[in-house]
């Protein structure tokens, strides 16, 4: 019985780290995966790598790159905890803030390339010059 009890407490880290990056999951993953997937229909991937990748391997290879991304994100959330540092929480916080930022904008992007047929990047880029 004393043995389950490492994959108990790592059951329990997972467990913890999925409810902590829900918005990662919702926004950067799966919100921005299906509505790049759907908004390739109306326009082109802006960012040359993933245009590359998705160009060799398909869309679905972009799904597979996010769930790299995670095992990075469940890789520096691992050391967060692991580190006797008083800025820990505070730095999780915020990378798993600004993951879940970014895909939020990048969800508002595609959706007007979708419904509007112009990027948010290009009206900010627009405005900035």
């Amino acid at each position: 019985m004393h043995n389950a009890n490492p994959y108990v407490s790592q059951f329990t880290n997972v467990s913890d780290f999925l409810r902590d990056i829900k918005y990662i999951i919702l926004f950067y993953v799966l919100g921005d995966f299906l509505t790049t997937a759907h908004a390739l229909n109306y326009g082109f991937e802006e960012n040359n790598f993933l245009a590359a990748v998705m160009q060799n391997y398909g869309v679905g290879s972009l799904l597979i790159l996010k769930v790299l991304f995670l095992g990075i994100v469940y890789w520096n959330y691992i050391m967060l905890k692991d580190s006797n540092s008083k800025w820990t929480d505070l730095l999780w916080v915020l990378s798993r803030k600004a993951i879940a930022f970014v895909g939020l904008f990048l969800v508002v992007n595609n959706l007007m390339v979708i419904f509007m047929e112009c990027s948010l990047v290009q009206i900010i880029h627009t405005v900035a010059l």
